[in-house]
């Protein structure tokens, strides 16, 4: 009985080693991968992210006024 458990205790250290080597191997692969990015350059990204900005407050304009317009026209379709 008590080598049945030891053997399953055994296979089961040598599965939670085996995940852990796989982890490691996996964040250095992560780590090597990152390395190879090419990031834009900082104005790039200003002037991307202001052009998302003033299209982001243009729409939500857009889609305020439409929501005022159609609250006013069912109110007085309601009345």
């Amino acid at each position: 009985m008590k080598s049945k458990e030891l053997v399953k205790d055994k296979v089961i250290k040598e599965k939670e080693e085996n995940l852990v080597t796989k982890g490691v191997k996996f964040l250095k692969e992560v780590k090597i991968e990152a390395k190879k990015i090419t990031w834009p350059p900082k104005k790039q990204v200003i002037l991307s992210a202001l052009m998302i900005m003033f299209f982001s407050i243009v729409i939500g304009a857009y889609l305020g006024l439409l929501d005022i317009i159609y609250n006013a026209l069912i109110s007085f379709l309601v009345r």
